[in-house]
């Protein structure tokens, strides 16, 4: 990353609710518009042999429509913009100066249909754009400042991603006792992404590229039971996330979710003021591909299992407790969503953890 950087964000939202009539057919249509604006500057620069200087300017806005009839059918759809500036220099001998920009139109529509009261069945179609960034552009030189082993890539194409997704939610109350709660949700998708980026380790000097397509698809599945004084969360996925085309077609996606399972109880006590809780969470096996030698075999290990304890207390209005424990029983494991991952069986996954935070409120 750069030695230097000084990020700076700002983002504008405005939501309208019931429109007018006169703007928007009512009649048993009810209607809302929300539309928005966000804006980033990064600037960055280091005097490191790897990075040069450069700024970075993403902008976009969307517009969202949705419209329920009656009780039964709902239709949202939006469409957003994104764009995006790159300047800089390298540090190569001779530096090059670039100039890249781009933008692009992202839909998306979701249908609703709710047969009867609190069973939802929906479908969702929309698109994706991920600008690449200064380190994916403009890196070169050594890894840590020396030699020659990355080379920029002025010529670096944004990701595209297109995802279908279908499910169910269900939200009841009064199900076992008077104030209970059941909700829950089944999603079903599938995302395929043109021009992945991701960096070329099978080759001298090194270089982001848009290295092919990629496709995630998979189920997940989301319980939740609140049965006023404590609540049961369950929830799993099974994921497949691939890449499909380029160099390192039929490898596993790094950096993105594996099979996981998670189950978190909690109890609330002392008028609502105290919730104590546990969770347990199962991360399925995970496969090690070489980036290096993509015709290497695979190896697979077996996942691992986390036992974590929480506490929440409101003391009062203006002041709260949190505690928690991660991992009680100190398992070694290796996180999946670490590069090391895909590489080697190394341990560096967190061990036993506590965390406390008071969070207070001064005036009222």
């Amino acid at each position: 990353m750069p030695l230097s950087s000084s990020p700076r964000a700002a983002a504008i939202s405005v939501i309208l609710r019931s429109m007018p009539c006169g703007l928007l057919s009512c009649g048993m249509i009810a209607h809302s518009l929300t539309y928005g604006l966000d804006y980033y500057y990064l600037e960055a620069s280091s005097e490191a042999a790897h990075f040069g200087a450069g700024e970075q300017q993403g902008y976009g806005g969307f517009l969202q429509w949705q419209g329920d009839y009656e009780n039964w059918l709902q239709v949202i759809a939006a469409m957003r913009y994104d764009g995006y500036q790159l300047d800089g220099e390298t540090r190569t001998v001779p530096p090059q100066e670039a100039s890249i920009s781009g933008d692009r139109w992202s839909p998306r529509l979701t249908v609703g249909v709710t047969p009867f009261e609190g069973f939802q069945l929906y479908g969702t179609y929309s698109e994706g754009y991920r600008a690449p960034g200064l380190q994916d552009v403009f890196r070169g030189g050594g890894a840590h400042g020396g030699g020659d082993s990355y080379r920029p890539n002025l010529l670096l194409q944004p990701e595209t991603a297109k995802n279908w997704e279908a499910g169910i939610n269900v939200k009841y109350d009064d199900v076992l006792t008077a104030g209970d709660r059941l909700r829950a949700k089944v999603n079903v998708f599938h995302t395929d992404v043109e021009d992945y980026i991701d960096v070329d380790l099978t080759v001298l000097p090194r270089t982001a590229i848009n290295i092919g397509d990629a496709r995630l698809k998979g189920v997940e599945v989301e319980m939740v039971y609140d049965y006023n004084w404590g609540f049961v969360n369950l929830a799993g996925a099974l994921i497949d996330a691939k890449v499909v085309s380029g160099v390192y077609s039929g490898q596993a996606l790094s950096n993105t979710p594996l099979d996981r399972f998670s189950a978190t109880i909690g109890f609330r006590m002392l008028e609502d003021q105290l919730t104590v809780g546990a969770q347990y969470l199962s991360v399925g096996k995970i496969t090690r591909t070489s980036r290096t030698n993509p015709n290497a075999m695979p190896v697979v290990d077996d996942g691992f299992e986390l036992v974590n304890v929480f506490a929440n207390w409101r003391v009062n209005d203006n002041l709260k407790l949190d505690f928690g424990v991660d991992n009680v029983f100190n398992t070694a494991y290796t996180d999946p969503q670490s590069a090391w991952s895909t590489s080697a069986a190394t341990e560096q996954g967190k061990g036993r953890t506590l965390k406390v935070a008071f969070t207070g409120r001064i005036g009222g």
